[in-house]
C-alpha cells in the first residue's frame, strides 16, 4: 500500500509542481531572457508524440507529464521522504525530465536534433532551470503530502 501512496502523492505533487514552477520559470525566462519562446499556460491545442492523433491543450498536457514524473519521484524518493528533499528533487529534475526527457526522448520522437548537439544555449539553461525547479517544487511537495513535514 505504501507503493500505491507514494505514486498517488508524486503524481500529485509533480501536478502542482507542473503548474507552478514549470509554467513560472518558463515565464521568467520569456519575460527576461532572449531566446524562449514557449508560451506559459498556454491552452492551444498540441498533438501528442506519441499518439498523434490527440490533441491537448499544452498546460493539460504538461501537466500529466509532470504528474507521471511526480510519481516516479514518488517511488524514488521512498514511502517516508527523508532528508533534503528540494535538493534531491532538484538533481532528480536535473537527470529525468531534463537531460533524459528533454534532451534524448523528446527530441528522438519529435524527429528532430536536440538542443545539446546544437548546442543552443537559449534553449539550454531553460530547459535545465526548469527542470531543476520542478524536480524541486515536486520532491517538496511530495515530503509535504507524504510525510506532512517541510524540508
Amino acid at each position: 500500500m505504501n507503493a500505491l501512496r507514494s505514486l498517488l502523492m508524486g503524481f500529485v505533487a509533480g501536478m502542482i509542481a507542473a503548474v507552478i514552477a514549470q509554467e513560472g520559470i518558463s515565464w521568467l525566462f520569456v519575460k527576461y531572457w532572449t531566446g524562449w519562446n514557449a508560451m506559459p499556460w498556454s491552452t492551444d491545442p498540441v498533438p501528442s508524440l506519441l499518439v498523434p492523433s490527440l490533441e491537448l491543450p499544452w498546460i493539460v498536457g504538461n501537466t500529466l507529464t509532470g504528474g507521471l514524473w511526480g510519481a516516479l519521484f514518488g517511488l524514488i524518493l521512498g514511502w517516508k521522504p527523508e532528508g533534503m528533499m528540494t535538493i534531491r528533487g532538484a538533481i532528480l529534475g536535473l537527470f529525468g525530465p531534463g537531460l533524459i526527457s528533454a534532451f534524448i526522448v523528446m527530441p528522438y520522437l519529435a524527429h528532430r536534433q536536440s538542443p545539446l548537439l546544437e548546442g543552443n544555449v537559449s534553449e539550454i539553461v531553460p530547459i535545465l532551470c526548469i527542470a531543476a525547479g520542478f524536480g524541486a517544487m515536486a520532491a517538496w511537495l511530495y515530503g509535504l503530502f507524504s510525510w506532512g513535514r517541510l524540508p
